[in-house]
């Protein structure tokens, strides 16, 4: 994930999560230990799509859904996979069997989440830090064939998966049924500020 991305995860889980859209880029540029020029790059195109407002004193996010959707749009997922791997196992088993300190990720996310998913899935998508590890727990049951786990590389400032990372991850998975995850995932983000 590239830095720019961090702020923009950041000001999406203020807003949406701890419903606070009041931001400092200072404040910001030492949380995420970025500079300030990163920080400055990464409000460029959110202050010209009109989704924050910039002030002297501090700052907002004035419209999440810019933000969300910007962030999805740019996100680029396929380069943070570290490995792809066929599991000769059900899903459900493979999501069982993820090691401590993985942060599943899109189907495997929201079903976690609410329960019942609102389409069948045949992929698994996980973040770790040490995504070894993961490859090594599957590797007795790793098979040739299409891909159905992809461990993808957590950056350093991930200690939890928020719903707007989960929902970016979604925009950009190929899967026929992403698009049913993308729009049960949104009503429950706009849930979230209602």
């Amino acid at each position: 994930m590239k830095k720019i991305e961090y702020v923009w995860r950041e000001l999406l889980i203020r807003t949406l999560e701890n419903r606070n859209p009041v931001f400092g880029q200072q404040e910001l540029a030492a949380k995420l230990r970025l500079s300030s020029s990163t920080v400055n790059l990464a409000l460029s195109p959110l202050r010209n799509l009109g989704a924050i407002q910039v002030g002297k004193r501090h700052s907002e996010v004035i419209d999440y859904e810019k933000i969300l959707y910007h962030w999805a749009n740019h996100r680029q997922l396929e380069k943070d996979v570290y490995k792809k791997l066929r599991v000769n196992l059900p899903i459900m088993e493979i999501e069982g069997r993820l090691p401590d300190g993985t942060f599943p990720t899109g189907y495997t996310a929201v079903r976690e989440k609410y329960g019942e998913p609102p389409a069948d899935y045949d992929k698994v998508y996980c973040y770790h830090s040490n995504p070894e590890i993961i490859k090594t727990r599957f590797s007795q049951d790793t098979i040739s064939g299409s891909p159905n786990l992809f461990i993808l590389q957590a950056d350093p400032l991930l200690k939890s998966l928020s719903l707007s990372q989960i929902f970016v991850d979604l925009w950009n998975m190929h899967d026929w049924y992403a698009k049913d995850f993308c729009r049960y995932l949104k009503i429950k983000l706009d849930e979230l500020l209602s």
